[in-house]
């Protein structure tokens, strides 16, 4: 293996080492309710996007997102901020006779529940066999223009969140879950990719009920 072809090879290792530490979101676990039914929502049915935080910026912001990815999917989503404001969001029995009155038949909730900081070592490595046993000229020669890639630390941020599914018609929690996502980059993507997270295991589970044919 030439010098240069090994160098080539190390630096694609490198950005493919790079690559698996960009963002993803998992379900770690999850729960679904064995009494309950089905939930059962149509095109245009009312439902409460929630965003559990008290810091007001993220809770709009988180909310206007989620509903957005709620319409997408058909339905009219109702921020939880313009029901419950965030001075009054530990009155639970306003909170819930706002809820109740919305006339909404379902709600979609996400709590954040952690940031953590992971750090993974990367150990060095050496691109290509040498000639080690062939004296000291000849790998002269090779160890100066052999590939070589240092050791190095990643540092990933590890998001989780608990996200609620409660049918309103019902009163019951119908579905449960715990995600995970490692360098999430835009608030946008993220809340994107958590709905879509959910919805996946909702439908296997048989959450959500199939559409009538």
């Amino acid at each position: 293996m030439s010098p240069r072809f090994a160098a080539r090879v190390c630096t694609a290792l490198l950005m493919l080492a790079l690559a698996a530490c960009v963002g993803g979101t998992k379900l770690v676990n999850s729960w679904k309710a064995p009494d309950a039914a089905p939930l059962s929502v149509k095109q245009g049915d009312l439902v409460i996007a929630m965003v559990m935080s008290k810091q007001e910026t993220t809770r709009r912001t988180g909310e206007d997102l989620l509903g957005e990815e709620l319409r997408q999917r058909g339905l009219r989503p109702i921020p939880s901020f313009t029901l419950i404001p965030t001075d009054q969001v530990d009155d639970r029995e306003k909170a819930a006779a706002a809820v109740q009155d919305s006339g909404a038949v379902a709600l979609f909730a996400m709590r954040p529940i952690a940031v953590n900081q992971q750090q993974t070592y990367v150990p060095p490595s050496y691109m290509g066999p040498g000639p080690y046993g062939s004296g000291w000229g000849p790998y002269y020669g090779y160890g100066w223009g052999a590939a070589y890639s240092p050791g190095y630390v990643v540092t990933d941020t590890v998001v989780r969140v608990e996200m609620l599914v409660f049918d309103l018609k019902q009163n019951k929690l119908l579905w449960a879950g715990q995600s995970e996502t490692t360098n999430p980059d835009r608030l946008d993507q993220f809340m994107r990719d958590l709905v879509k997270t959910a919805a996946a295991d909702m439908r296997r589970k048989g959450v959500i009920a199939e559409p009538a044919s």
